[in-house]
């Protein structure tokens, strides 16, 4: 009740000072000199929120600038639909962290939601483009690669940089692998930080919603002394959780919109089965009526989203140590603690007559033995337990470039990555709990169970950390190499060694899980930029005309070898209009854990069959004790896949306030990493190979050498079955589709006006399990066909208002029925979003300072419904209306 109170008095301070912002002009008139034009508005052709194709440099860039998707300076990423938001657009957007940001593009598959604790506390905060994989985009910073923080993911993170340290991101979406090697399938997300500056600028930032609340501080200090610079930036984020409690709209019985009731039956209050053993019919604790059975929402109980703190500070410097030679590095280290609350454990047991806990039901009175399911909330002494991931990541880059003359430049540099994830979750130690049952200590009813017993039940946990290294040497030499009447020919080649190491450590149920696993990769790269026509030979329908070339060789030394190449067209037939297409292939490397995680053996009795999916259909009613195989393999190839796209820029001279930018974009990814599909392993050919029927002792006892034993009974009886599910490269996506941004900015006498809108729209999303399964369309599975952001908003002077439009459209998948299943339609999600920002007046302490007002979600809007899994329809942000207000001071 408290957040709420404080919600509303934040409300009502943020609705005063917006009433201020309002009223401010007039006032800052009277006061104040008419301030630069730079300081009033954006440029005439500046977007507010994102540029699509921008592929004009930053101001202060200078001609030695690598723009994403290219490895040679100066050059735009030639075919490719480029998307950038700068520094000033990250300001407007409001958002004080990478997450935050991310959220704001359409074509990423967090648009519009809040993050989630996934993936072993990392990949939290890594999207996906056009709705593959997080795994199959590259993220970069500063055009380097990024180290894993992740136990069970050991594909590169997000940079968790401070929000002073980022000049701007640049998102390619189009496969580079051509250009930047392994993950940049669907395409690559660029950080690029802040080089030259000078003097300190702070920001500290306070929001509030429902049952949540944000803080964050930062600052950046610099100097630029011409021919060097440093900056320095630190920043501190954290926020509360929100558990699914918190949020009424959820919804877990379906059964009044025909589907099912996915409450669990698993709670405080117990349900036994009497006599030994776990089947039969229900007694509802306390009352013990035959035929009933406790039902609770335990997911009220876990995080929608988790408490989080951070910690991060950014360091860069460069130094010139002659005419052509110059000296740079940088570092980042992140510290990342998220705490996810979920509901206690589940246990099991069998309670004897001689226990004093033993309870008998009225209609059982000769029981001997009672089965008891319950949940173990009286053992930890709290209706949840909090899972704790610790996340520290640190990426650093160094090097020394050198002029060769004519502008041909040689760079030499390295970097060095390292991350360590732990992550620590209470379980419960099942064989305790069965002993105490069964000796009469444990109380599956109440609380009477003595603290010494329950803490020999709770005082198992799993407690695995994964520390990983990242080591790369570089050299790369690009530039001009002859003048043609179009322009420059300009080109680059590099090469690259990298090692990738991983160690797990720690304990799964108390069991070691130890893990070593390294690998080499060999990179040799290049790229040509050919301007067939440009400024020397303009012709009709010939403004200009540009060719790039490029391909990449890596060698890793766990599965071979990989060759991608690209080819990028831009032609401009008059001056304002840009055609442009692309053709690449691209791939993504096994990660070390798919290649090397640990594998176990397990084994299933033919009266466990059907509850682990593994009835074998040929064999008919006469069905056999199976081992199956889960985890790494080390026969993984890579995946890979065939990008193509075309669009057209459109930046008319007779209206320069405005963009449009259309890509056409087409993906065909084959060898996607997963496990075979227990409903698909017996009747797709493609898993032919991975079942053995009837082996023979050499077969089982190679087979069960493969993996860790789990579950085995001794004897082992006889194996009929045996099944390798572990990782394997069988899936199949096919997708295409629209991206597309308009933007229009409009000078006035007051300042300017600006609108926009950015979205993706899929025509096609097909997925298979494997190349001979059944093709389904993902369309109709969940997957929303349109999302797109529109913007609004005006400057006065030194005043800016600012509205945004989040839409997902609404979409089609298949839920549980009594019965089977059937299909529903979600409605769309929308949201709005508005910003307010004034600049005090630069006179005594008010100067430098920027005063901002935000709420998301202006509106609460409600998720849309979906009758199954909490009854919300796909992606969405559980955080609801949002209010914060924000102080920058420049000094």
């Amino acid at each position: 009740m408290n957040d709420r109170i404080a919600k509303k008095h934040l409300i009502l301070a943020g609705t005063s000072a917006l009433a201020m912002l309002l009223v401010a002009p007039a006032a800052l008139a009277q006061t104040t000199s008419p301030a630069p034009a730079s300081d009033t508005a954006p440029p005439s052709d500046a977007p507010i929120a994102q540029s699509s194709n921008d592929k004009s440099q930053p101001d202060d860039a200078g001609p030695d600038i690598v723009v994403t998707g290219t490895s040679i300076r100066g050059v735009p990423p030639t075919g490719s639909n480029l998307i950038a938001v700068t520094r000033e657009d990250i300001k407007t957007i409001g958002a004080s962290t990478t997450a935050d940001l991310l959220a704001t593009v359409p074509q990423l598959n967090t648009f519009n939601s809040a993050p989630r604790a996934a993936n072993a506390g990392a990949g939290a905060f890594a999207p996906g483009l056009r709705n593959l994989p997080a795994t199959a985009t590259l993220p970069l910073m500063n055009g380097h690669r990024l180290i894993s923080g992740g136990n069970n993911q050991t594909n590169p993170d997000y940079p968790f940089l401070p929000d002073l340290a980022i000049e701007r991101v640049e998102v390619v979406a189009d496969g580079a692998s051509a250009i930047y090697g392994s993950d940049a399938v669907a395409g690559v997300i660029n950080f690029i930080t802040r080089k030259k500056f000078s003097g300190l600028e702070t920001s500290v930032r306070y929001g509030m919603a429902d049952d949540y609340s944000t803080f964050s501080g930062s600052a950046v200090a610099g100097k630029d002394w011409g021919s060097g610079s440093v900056l320095l930036a630190y920043q501190y984020s954290q926020n509360s959780n929100i558990t699914g409690a918190d949020r009424p709209y959820r919804v877990v019985d379906f059964r009044p919109f025909g589907g099912v009731d996915t409450r669990s039956a698993s709670c405080p209050a117990a349900n036994i089965r009497v006599d030994a053993t776990a089947y039969g019919i229900y007694y509802a604790a306390p009352n013990l009526a035959a035929n009933t059975r406790n039902y609770c929402d335990s997911g009220a109980l876990s995080d929608l989203v988790p408490k989080t703190r951070l910690h991060s500070v950014f360091l860069s410097a460069q130094q010139e140590l002659g005419k052509n030679i110059t000296l740079w590095g940088e570092v980042l280290y992140s510290d990342r603690k998220d705490t996810v609350q979920s509901a206690p454990g589940v246990l099991g047991v069998f309670v004897p007559r001689s226990s004093p806990f033993f309870q008998v039901p009225s209609s059982a009175p000769g029981a001997t033995t009672e089965y008891v399911e319950f949940r173990a909330d009286n053992l930890y002494g709290s209706n949840f337990i909090d899972n704790i991931y610790r996340v520290k990541a640190g990426d650093s880059s160094a090097g020394i470039d050198f002029g060769l003359g004519g502008d041909i430049k040689l760079s030499v540099y390295g970097t060095f990555d390292w991350g360590s994830n732990r992550a620590f979750l209470p379980v419960l130690n099942t064989a305790a709990a069965a002993t105490a049952a069964a000796t009469g200590t444990l109380d599956p009813f109440g609380n009477r169970t003595a603290a010494s017993v329950a803490q020999s039940i709770t005082n198992l946990a799993i407690d695995v950390t994964s520390t990983q290294r990242t080591y790369l040497g570089a050299a790369r030499i690009d530039g001009p190499l002859v003048n043609l009447p179009g322009g420059a020919l300009k080109f680059a080649v590099g090469a690259e060694y990298r090692r990738e190491t991983r160690v797990q450590s720690g304990t799964y149920y108390g069991v070691p899980v130890p893990e070593n696993q390294a690998r080499d990769i060999k990179s040799v790269y290049g790229e040509i930029f050919v301007p067939i026509f440009g400024d020397g030979n303009a012709a009709p329908l010939m403004h200009s005309l540009s060719l790039s070339l490029s391909g990449r060789y890596d060698h890793y030394s766990d599965f071979g070898s990989t060759t991608n190449p690209k080819v990028g067209v831009d032609w401009s037939p008059v001056e304002g209009l840009m055609l442009r297409g692309t053709y690449g292939r691209s791939f993504r490397a096994p990660g070390l854990r798919d290649i090397a995680a640990t594998v176990g053996a397990y084994y299933v009795s033919t009266a466990n069959l059907a509850a682990n999916g593994l009835i074998d259909p040929t064999r008919g009613a006469s069905q056999v004790d199976t081992i199956y195989l889960l985890g790494g393999n080390k026969s993984l190839q890579p995946e890979k896949a065939r990008t193509y796209s075309f669009g057209a820029d459109l930046r008319p001279t007779a209206l320069p306030g405005l963009r449009a930018s259309v890509t056409y974009y087409d993906i065909h990814y084959t060898n996607v990493i997963g496990t075979p599909p227990v409903n698909l392993v017996f009747s797709d050919p493609t898993f032919a190979a991975v079942v053995t029927r009837n082996p023979t002792a050499a077969q089982l006892a190679a087979f069960i050498a493969l993996g860790v034993p789990s579950g085995f009974p001794s004897p082992l009886p006889s194996i009929g079955n045996l099944v390798d599910r572990r990782n394997g490269n069988f899936g199949v996506r096919d997708t295409n589709g629209l991206d597309f941004d308009v933007n229009y900015t409009h000078r006035t006498a007051f300042g300017s006006v600006q609108a926009g809108i950015a979205g993706n729209y899929i025509f096609k999303f097909n997925t298979q399990l494997s190349p001979t399964a059944a093709v389904s369309n993902s369309l109709q599975l969940g997957v929303p066909r349109t999302t797109l952001r529109g913007t609004l908003g005006a400057t006065w002077g030194r005043v800016s208002l600012v509205s945004f439009l989040n839409h997902r459209s609404g979409f089609t998948s298949t839920y549980a029925t009594p019965t089977g299943s059937a299909v529903y339609s979600a409605k769309g999600y929308s949201t709005v979003d508005l910003r307010a920002s004034v600049k005090l007046p630069d006179d005594g302490f008010a100067k430098g300072i920027e005063l901002s007002f935000q709420v998301n979600d202006l509106f609460d809007a409600t998720p849309p419904f979906f009758p199954a899994t909490d009854g919300i329809g796909g992606a969405y942000n559980p955080i609801g209306r949002y209010v914060a207000l924000s102080l920058r001071k420049a000094f």
